[in-house]
């Protein structure tokens, strides 16, 4: 007969402070901004709620603003928020595995993007092993517009965010600087959005060839690439877009709420 152990089925147990001070961020994140009002939507009773506040604000997580009485976001959450490969790091934990396995799959390079701002913006990258590669490295940053990667991304954005987007870019090659067509533009992208993935060839990086598809239920625009030299990847580059779209779905199912 055989016995568990106990100690490794037994959960962890959750300190009850930390817990509540979350429910507090959470609630502050979601726009409360009063004891009274946080409080209520915690279930915390408001003595509790106002040491937990008084010890997230001592450590730079909340900020109390003396006139108001009204609590807000801290400098540690904001620097925290602030650095991308921080912020992200989650995402990047979950889409290594998958990253690797893409890698080894196809043997080029294989990154992980988002959209910051007006850039594309590489957060993690498994380069190839061949002594031929492309591998742009951690923190690339290119214009949403131009190659694979970032036009997965454009994809995403809502309707108003896009017109948005698309009136106040420049829109030039950064190859060639030749103007690109707002119109096709947008075709491409409302391609990319009913098919679910983008190619490119030679748009960021001559002589580049590049498939991605977007990570979904993530709260910015992810995606996942696979790229490397045309004239080796071009012929088995679409052979890829199952098994890119497989990893990519199971990086997607661990943010669904």
């Amino acid at each position: 007969m055989k016995f568990r152990n106990s100690k490794q089925n037994r959960k962890p147990s959750l300190v009850k402070s930390v817990v509540s001070a979350t429910a507090i961020l959470q609630s502050l994140g979601d726009g409360l901004v009063r004891l009274t009002d946080i409080s209520y939507r915690t279930g915390i009773n408001k003595a509790t709620t106002y040491r937990l506040l008084k010890t997230l604000e001592t450590c730079g997580f909340v900020v109390q603003n003396r006139a108001t009485h009204h609590y807000h976001p801290g400098h540690l959450i904001i620097k925290l928020a602030s650095n991308p490969f921080v912020a992200y790091q989650e995402l990047v934990i979950c889409a290594f595995d998958e990253m690797k396995y893409l890698c080894d799959l196809s043997g080029e390079s294989v990154g992980l993007h988002v959209s910051i701002g007006a850039q594309s913006v590489v957060l993690a990258e498994i380069p190839s092993s061949h002594s031929i590669r492309f591998a742009t490295g951690k923190g690339y940053t290119v214009p949403l517009y131009c190659g694979a990667g970032p036009k997965t991304l454009l994809s995403q954005f809502p309707e108003h965010e896009l017109e948005a987007y698309i009136n106040g870019a420049k829109l030039v090659s950064m190859l060639t600087n030749e103007v690109i067509d707002k119109e096709t533009l947008l075709n491409q992208l409302e391609r990319i959005k009913n098919e679910g993935y983008a190619v490119s060839f030679g748009e960021a990086i001559s002589g580049s060839a590049a498939i991605c598809v977007p990570i979904n239920n993530y709260p910015c625009p992810a995606g996942l690439s696979i790229y490397g030299p045309e004239e080796r990847f071009k012929d088995k580059m679409m052979g890829l877009l199952k098994d890119l779209k497989e990893s990519a779905h199971r990086i997607s199912s661990r943010f669904a709420q």
